[in-house]
């Protein structure tokens, strides 16, 4: 799928940025970091989710903060205590904190262990497809699966590690990397994550979402946005034509779907064992 819409929180693109959720949390947090920069102590850093919002990492809205930074400290150095602030003691190396518009921040593979025991699998996956997206990587999947095994047994480790295996540098949205997560654990088949599709002449179809490709299905996220970009939704009606007229069948998906994915999975095994799955 093309780069779209800040209703669907993509990776990396805002058609516009000052309504996006995302953006207006990053920006808060940016405010408030810069007020209170000039009273960190030598060797503090902003971290977790403030960390977070400054690199412009999807987070679920359960983790807004009101107002609140986050600010960690080497151990054994004492945690940083003020009013609006919660402090932290961790293990850090200076190549785990990076200079982000003049501020001392944690390294983005830094925070995804830092979310760990804050964040769902399902929101790990959400954030490490963000640091992994191919058209802007913020860290690898090494660097991942290094900094969360440095930590076995700690809080939050056990779900880093079952997160890892299950990302992507392919996924463009959160609700996307939702989806794909969806379907793993309802033990659908393995799905391809924008992978262009072509007829059987070689003519270019589509790059879905995510495609079913044995079986023939493609899915795509639609977020609001297309309601108000009439261009997007004109090529994206134009082609579901093109693909069932090649054999493919497609299927779109909202945040209805999101909220309660039951129904719509119901649905897709039915499709899949009318195409020849065996699940």
């Amino acid at each position: 799928m093309p780069l779209r819409a800040p209703d669907a929180q993509l990776f990396g693109a805002s058609a516009d940025p000052d309504d996006h959720p995302g953006h207006v949390a990053a920006q808060r947090a940016l405010a408030l970091a810069r007020a209170y920069a000039p009273r960190l102590k030598p060797g503090q850093f902003f971290s977790h989710v403030t960390a977070a919002r400054l690199h412009g990492i999807p987070l679920p809205a359960s983790l807004d903060q009101e107002g609140r930074l986050d600010v960690s400290v080497p151990s054994p150095r004492r945690a940083a205590r003020a009013v609006g602030i919660r402090g932290h003691k961790q293990i850090a190396t200076p190549s785990q904190v990076v200079s982000l518009d003049g501020l001392p921040v944690s390294a983005p593979a830094q925070v995804w262990r830092e979310l760990g025991p804050l964040l769902s699998v399902e929101d790990l996956i959400c954030v490490g497809d963000y640091l992994l997206w191919w058209r802007h990587p913020r860290a690898s999947l090494h660097q991942l699966e290094v900094i969360a095994r440095s930590r076995l047994g700690c809080p939050g480790t056990a779900k880093l590690l079952e997160a890892i295996p299950l990302l992507t540098d392919r996924s463009d949205s959160p609700p996307e990397s939702r989806i794909r997560h969806r379907f793993l654990i309802a033990g659908l088949p393995a799905v391809a994550v924008n992978e262009e599709i072509y007829d059987q002449w070689g003519s270019f179809l589509a790059m879905p979402d995510l495609a079913f490709r044995r079986y023939r299905m493609v899915i795509d996220y639609e977020g609001d946005h297309h309601r108000r970009d009439r261009v997007q939704w004109q090529k994206d009606i134009a082609r579901v034509p093109r693909l069932e007229g090649a054999g493919w069948h497609s299927t779109r998906v909202s945040a209805l779907d999101l909220r309660d994915s039951r129904e719509l999975i119901g649905r897709l095994k039915r499709l899949l064992r009318e195409r020849g799955w065996t699940g």
